[in-house]
């Protein structure tokens, strides 16, 4: 791109420069020859890069295209490789952390059910490291696990006990919020990790 700015600005300025040449030059019959004279090295200027062309070794020049050509091939096919390998890895420990997630839930699934009335909504578990994770996550490798309760589906009809209500009671603490605690240790007891490693969200409570 340089070499192509650097040959029109030649051409350029050699026609700038033919002109005022011409215009200096009285009128007589040497101007006649002096325009044939600029016109031929108008014509040299215009040509220089196909005379550059020829006086290149072609061998050399084909060698170097080629080189280029198989250099610039083979660090794409790298790169591809590379990629793909990247979304295979990735892959693969998405479906392991998925697997690991469903067997951690169907572990405390009955569990949660039958003591506090829930059911899990959603896991997700944060390892580090995830892109080089090829096995089940263990203790050391897992960083957090995020779990989402919700509400089990009664299957019978509870008969509605009559409220009451005492104002002079300070407000006490929603049931989710009190048992979030709770749930926590015991997550943290079933699946041996700690409970400052495990969240727990309890959907429509605080």
């Amino acid at each position: 791109m340089s070499y192509l700015t650097e040959w029109i600005t030649s051409i350029i300025l050699f026609i700038l420069l033919a002109t005022v040449v011409e215009m200096l030059l009285p009128n007589s019959s040497m101007q006649k020859y002096t325009k044939l004279v600029i016109g031929l090295l108008l014509i040299v200027v215009i040509l220089t890069p196909i005379l550059k062309l020829l006086s290149t070794d072609m061998d050399e020049l084909f060698a170097k295209m080629t080189t280029h050509s198989s250099y610039t091939s083979k660090e794409n096919t790298e790169n591809l490789i590379e990629m793909k390998k990247k979304e295979i890895q990735a892959s693969h420990a998405a479906y392991i952390l998925n697997k690991a997630a469903v067997l951690m839930k169907e572990d405390v699934e009955e569990e949660l059910r039958e003591s506090y009335g829930l059911t899990v909504k959603d896991l997700q578990i944060v390892v580090k490291n995830e892109d080089q994770l090829t096995e089940m996550p263990i203790e050391e490798n897992i960083e957090s696990v995020v779990i989402l309760l919700e509400q089990a589906e009664e299957t019978a009809i509870q008969v509605v006990k009559p409220v009451q209500i005492d104002t002079s009671r300070q407000k006490e603490p929603a049931p989710s919020s009190r048992e979030e605690g709770k749930i926590a240790n015991f997550l943290a007891d079933r699946w041996q990790l700690q409970p400052t490693n495990i969240s727990v969200a309890v959907e429509g409570g605080d």
